[in-house]
């Protein structure tokens, strides 16, 4: 697999000395060049209007200390380290660089410097045991036996999360083309037909174009090939807590990645009460169907009451069995683990109310995910349906 193939699109290099052909930068900035990638080019940090542009980046490489500008690079010879005299270095400027970067988009910041990389990894809160978008590297080291591209490919080696970022990428780009080209040519007024199309249904429409658009694109992205020797790893010294965090990130959106006017399947919803004094909480799982949702300014929710349930010292949970991964249900109920800070809820389908949409949106905390509202969906239409058997006398068994 060549790595370069997994970094197209637009780079963007900030380095005081970019313009410089003696300085180190010069020879990354010409291997990035003959890897036939563009690049934008600053010699200090962009504002917050320039970075707004910075959505679909491949990568970035930044230069620790950038030189003010009262300081010119003749006065000071490249590896050396700058006088506080002469240069007030305030880290905190790149630090919040980088998090305006990231709030518009999440892309590998390759920071390469003739400063400590010691320091600066300590700086960025970096640790080899938590693999980071963020990257350090010395300029120098660039300089001998190995290049810019076997540095990041030994480095994705032991960074998935960005692996598959670009392997997603490259993927999602291919068959967003591949949408659009296709719809343009079928019809270039589908958007205006498909919009009269959801008018007439009386659905929300913004919604409906929205999810036609990714239900097609979805198509055109499976299947994908990911390289098992990277993804490949033992995850026994993962921590429960930590394990559990991605299995709810997997499951469960939480409130503040939804539009607060945004109703729909899998929403869920807390309330506390009041047990013999002890204060608890009631969860409530909208089942209701998307398409009817829409139809609605104020929908009524078909809830279904959850309750946390609580884990023994050995993991196990009272007269629920688990096993090959899964928790055994009952016709009667559904277990789904982990929503709502770790918790393992047990939706009970006999507990079931309608209730507006308006009476619950401030108590809303997230929303389940496909599939496993589609599973909870199609248990509880059984449960509906479920046809009484007389009992089984004891004796007989």
């Amino acid at each position: 697999m060549d790595m370069k193939d997994l970094f197209s699109g637009i780079a963007v290099v900030i380095d005081d000395e970019i313009n410089d052909s003696n300085a180190n930068i010069g020879n990354i900035v010409k291997q990035i060049e003959s890897a036939n990638i563009p690049i934008l080019k600053y010699t200090s940090l962009p504002s917050e209007e320039v970075i707004r542009h910075f959505r679909n980046l491949s990568f970035l490489l930044l230069d620790w200390r950038l030189i003010k500008e009262e300081v010119t690079t003749d006065e000071i010879a490249e590896g050396v380290t700058i006088p506080d005299a002469l240069q007030e270095y305030d880290a905190s400027e790149n630090i919040e660089f980088i998090k305006k970067l990231s709030e518009v988009c999440f892309c590998p910041i390759f920071i390469f410097t003739n400063e400590d990389t010691t320091s600066i990894q300590s700086t960025l809160n970096l640790s080899e045991d938590k693999p980071s978008n963020l990257f350090v590297k010395s300029k120098s080291d660039l300089q001998k036996d190995s290049t810019l591209f076997d540095t990041i490919t030994d480095w994705l080696q032991n960074t998935p999360s960005i692996y598959v970022l670009k392997e997603w990428e490259k993927e999602y780009q291919n068959s967003k083309n591949k949408l659009f080209s296709e719809f343009h040519d079928l019809n270039s007024e589908w958007p205006h037909i498909m919009w009269g199309n959801f008018k007439a249904d009386g659905a929300n429409k913004s919604l409906e174009l929205g999810e036609l658009i990714s239900r097609n694109l979805h198509s055109r992205m499976t299947p994908f090939e990911f390289n098992d020797g990277i993804l490949n790893k033992d995850n026994s010294q993962i921590q429960k807590k930590e394990l559990r965090k991605v299995l709810e990130g997997e499951r469960y959106l939480k409130k503040d990645s939804l539009h607060d006017s945004d109703v729909g399947t899998g929403d869920l919803f807390k309330e506390e009460y009041q047990d013999n004094g002890e204060t608890k909480y009631r969860y409530y799982l909208n089942i209701r169907a998307q398409c009817d949702l829409v139809r609605e300014d104020n929908p009524e929710l078909y809830t279904i009451s959850g309750y946390k349930l609580e884990q023994m010292p050995n993991g196990k949970i009272v007269n629920i069995s688990f096993s090959q991964g899964q928790y055994l249900e009952k016709t009667n109920h559904a277990v789904v683990a982990f929503l709502d800070d770790g918790n393992i809820l047990e939706f009970k389908f006999s507990e079931f109310e309608i209730k507006p949409w308006e009476n619950l949106r401030t108590n809303r905390i997230g929303r389940l995910l496909s599939p496993y509202i589609n599973k909870i969906q199609q248990r509880y239409a059984l449960f509906l349906q479920r046809q009484g058997l007389p009992r089984i006398p004891d004796a007989a068994i």
